[in-house]
C-alpha cells in the first residue's frame, strides 16, 4: 500500500498565530503538532491549528505555566488526515517519543526531550478505516522528527524495546479505560473508608494486564502533580467528561488522603513474580517521569523492615505466578522467614497472605491457564484467598497477537483437543508448521534479523547439559571455548538452552533455544514453538499425551501426580505459542504430534 505524503513545518511560538492561519490547512483541518523547545516537547491533536495555537499560547490558559517555556511548534500536515487518524498518531507519538528519550536516559545520552503530555493522548485506542496506511505513516513522520532533531533513535529500535512495549504512556481501549476507573474509584472509596479492598482482573495471555497496571500506577502517583490539558473544541469531549471527572476526584481525594493520614503520597508496590521480567519493568520504571524503579518488588519484599510503613496499594502482575511453598527451590529460605515475621504457617501459607497482610488494598491481575509451576498457587487455593468485597473485572480484546482472541481460542481448542474447525487467518496473522527442526529455526533467525525479537522456544525436554561446567559462560561463544557441550542436538545441529535467563528475549544467540521461563510476560515479533520428545498424541484415545521420564524441569514434576504435570506441560505451551505478535510456526518431535497439529497449521515450504 502507497503512504500518503506527510509534511511538517516549525514555527515560531508562541508569536506565529496570524503565520499559522494563513497557511493551506491552519484552520479547519486536522493535524498533528509539537510544541518544544531544547529540552521539553509537548504532542497534541486538533482540528483547527490555528485556534489551538492560540489557546497554547493564551497567559491565562490553564497550562501556559509549562508551555510558556517552549519556543518553537512543528505541525504535521498531510491531505488525507482525518479526525480518528490524528488522535492515532498523536497517541502513538507519544508513546515512542516517551520511549526514544527513555532510551537516551538509558544510555546517559546528552540529549534528551522531557514530556509535558501527562498521559497517552486524549482519546481511547480504537480500529478505524485504513488504519493500517495511517500506522505506516508514522515510520515516515518518525524519520522526519528525526531528521529535525526532535527524535533519536530509529523506529524499529524503539518498537522493539521493553520501554516502549510497557510504556505507561500507552493509550488503553475504551475496555481498558473502564477497567482502570472502576478500580481507581474503588481504591480511593476503600482507603478513604479504612476498609481493606481487592480488584481481581482477569484476562488471558495479549489482554494488556501489565499496561493496565502501569498506567493506574502513573495516574496515582502523578495525581497531585499534573494537569491534563486538551482542546476544548473536540468532538470527543463527551467521551473526555468521565475521565476528567475521575482527575478531579482523584485530586480531591489526595487532599483528604493527606489531611487524614499526615502522608504527601500513596506508598505504592508494582509486585511481579517473574524475576527475567522483574529487571525489564526496573528499567521502565527508573527511565520514566513520574516513575522509580524502587517501586517494582517481588512478592516476598512487601513484607518490609519492622519500621516502615506499609503499602497503601500494590498492583500484582501474572499474579497467577504467586508461589506458595512447594517446589520452591533456592527461593524456599526467603519464602519461610516472611511466614517467620509474619506468624504464618509456612506449609499453609503463599505469597498471596503476604499481600493481604501487608497492603491495604491489591489489584491482581490473573489468568488461571497461564500457571506452569507446582509452586504456582493452584486455581482453587487462589479463589479461596479472595475477600468476599473483591471487585471483579475482565479484560476480552486482545491486544499482542495479530490473530486477535481467536487464535489464541484456536491454539486452546488444539492443545485441549476438542477443535472442530480449521481456521485461516489469512494476511491477519502468519502460522504455519515446519517438517524440519532446523529449518524452522533458521526461518525464525532470519525473521529476527530483518524484525528483530523474533525467537525459538520449546518445551523443557532436553537436559540442561552446558550449565555445569568450570569458568563463567555468558555467551555461546564463552560455552565453545570452555568445552561445554550443547544441550539439544537435530541431525547435524546443535543448540544451547538460553544462557542468560534474565534477558534473553533482547540478547539470543542463533545457537540459543529459550524456554517458557524466559518467555512468559514477554511479547516476541514472531515465535518458533518446538514440541518436544516429552509430549505426544495418541490416535487411539484422539488425546494429547505427556511422558514425565522425558520431561526434565524438576521444579515442576517433582511431588506432581500425572494430571497436574499434564496442565502445567500444556500450560507452558499455550503460553509460548501466543507469544507471537506477527506469526507462530511450530515443529513437533513425535511424528503422531506432527501428523495432528498439520490438521491446524499449513505446512510452511
Amino acid at each position: 500500500m502507497a503512504h500518503f505524503d506527510s509534511y511538517i513545518h516549525t514555527y515560531p511560538f508562541p508569536s506565529s498565530a496570524n503565520e499559522v492561519a494563513k497557511v493551506y490547512h491552519g484552520s479547519n483541518w486536522p493535524v498533528v503538532y509539537l510544541i518544544h523547545n531544547d529540552r521539553e516537547i509537548y504532542v497534541g491533536e486538533t482540528t483547527n491549528a490555528y485556534v489551538r495555537y492560540t489557546q497554547h499560547a493564551d497567559p491565562h490558559g490553564p497550562n501556559y505555566k509549562d508551555r510558556k517555556k517552549l519556543n518553537s511548534i512543528s505541525i504535521i500536515f498531510d491531505d488525507k488526515f482525518n479526525k480518528s487518524a490524528i488522535l492515532d498518531i498523536e497517541q502513538g507519538l507519544i508513546q515512542l517519543i516517551g520511549a526514544d528519550n527513555a532510551i537516551q536516559r538509558q544510555n546517559n545520552a546528552e540529549k534528551v526531550f522531557t514530556l509535558q503530555n501527562k498521559n497517552g493522548g486524549q482519546s481511547s485506542s480504537h480500529d478505524y478505516y485504513n488504519r493500517i496506511i495511517y500506522q505506516q505513516k508514522l515510520e515516515d513522520i518518525w524519520k522526519q522528527l528525526i531528521k529535525k532533531g526532535l527524535a533519536f533513535n530509529e523506529f524499529h529500535n524503539i518498537r522493539n524495546s521493553d520501554l516502549f512495549k510497557y510504556s505507561p504512556y500507552t493509550s488503553l481501549t475504551g475496555e481498558q479505560e473502564q477497567v482502570c476507573r472502576d478500580i481507581l474509584r474503588d481504591i480511593m472509596q476503600k482507603l478513604l473508608s479504612g476498609e481493606k479492598g481487592t480488584a481481581l482482573v482477569k484476562g488471558s495471555a495479549g489482554t494488556g494486564k501489565s499496561i493496565l497496571l502501569i498506567n493506574m500506577i502513573l495516574t496515582l502517583t502523578c495525581i497531585g502533580s499534573k494537569q491534563y490539558d486538551y482542546d476544548p473544541g473536540a468532538e470527543e469531549v463527551d467521551e473526555l467528561d468521565d475521565r476528567y471527572k475521575l482527575r478531579e476526584e482523584l485530586q480531591l481525594f489526595l487532599k483528604e488522603w493527606k489531611r487524614r493520614t499526615g502522608n504527601k503520597n500513596l506508598k505504592i508496590g508494582f509486585v511481579v513474580p517473574m524475576k527475567p521480567i522483574r529487571g525489564a519493568f526496573k528499567t521502565v520504571f527508573a527511565n520514566t517521569q513520574g516513575l522509580v524503579a524502587k517501586m517494582v518488588i517481588g512478592p516476598n519484599e512487601v513484607v518490609t523492615k519492622n519500621n516502615d510503613r506499609e503499602y497503601d496499594v500494590v498492583f500484582v502482575d501474572e499474579a497467577h505466578r504467586l508461589k506458595r511453598r512447594q517446589s520452591l527451590g533456592a527461593e524456599i529460605g526467603s519464602f519461610d522467614k516472611c511466614c517467620d515475621k509474619l506468624g504464618l504457617d509456612k506449609y499453609k501459607a503463599n505469597c498471596m497472605d503476604f499481600l493481604f497482610m501487608k497492603s491495604k488494598y491489591q489489584v491482581l491481575v490473573y489468568d488461571e491457564n497461564q500457571t506452569v509451576k507446582a509452586s504456582d498457587i493452584p486455581s482453587e487455593e487462589f479463589k479461596q484467598r479472595l475477600p468476599d468485597n473483591l471487585l471483579s473485572r475482565e479484560l476480552i480484546s486482545q491486544m499482542r497477537c495479530k490473530g486477535g482472541s481467536l487464535f489464541i481460542d484456536y491454539v486452546d481448542s488444539i492443545l485441549s483437543n476438542s477443535c472442530t474447525e480449521v481456521l485461516d487467518f489469512g494476511r491477519n496473522y502468519d502460522i504455519k508448521l515446519f517438517d524440519d527442526p532446523n529449518e524452522l529455526i533458521s526461518f525464525i533467525n532470519k525473521k529476527d534479523k530483518s524484525e528483530g525479537l523474533c525467537r525459538t522456544v520449546a518445551g523443557y525436554a532436553w537436559k540442561w547439559v552446558s550449565k555445569k561446567g568450570n569458568g563463567t559462560a555468558n555467551t555461546v561463544s564463552d560455552m565453545k571455548r570452555l568445552g561445554r557441550k550443547p544441550d539439544i542436538v537435530f541431525g547435524e545441529k546443535s543448540y544451547y538452552w538460553n544462557i542468560d535467563n534474565s534477558r534473553w528475549i533482547l540478547n539470543s544467540s542463533p545457537e540459543e533455544i529459550g524456554c517458557i521461563h524466559t518467555t512468559q510476560g514477554f511479547d516476541l515479533n514472531r515465535v518458533g514453538v518446538i514440541f518436544g520428545p516429552e509430549i505426544d498424541f495418541d490416535p487411539t484415545s484422539s488425546m494429547i499425551t505427556i511422558d514425565r521420564r522425558k520431561f526434565y524441569d524438576t521444579k515442576v514434576k517433582s511431588g506432581v501426580d500425572d494430571s497436574s504435570l499434564r496442565k502445567f506441560i500444556l500450560n507452558a505451551y499455550k503460553v509460548m505459542m501466543v507469544r507471537g505478535i506477527h506469526g507462530c510456526y511450530v515443529y513437533a518431535c513425535n511424528k503422531n504430534l506432527q501428523q495432528y497439529l498439520s490438521q491446524y497449521f499449513p505446512k510452511a515450504h
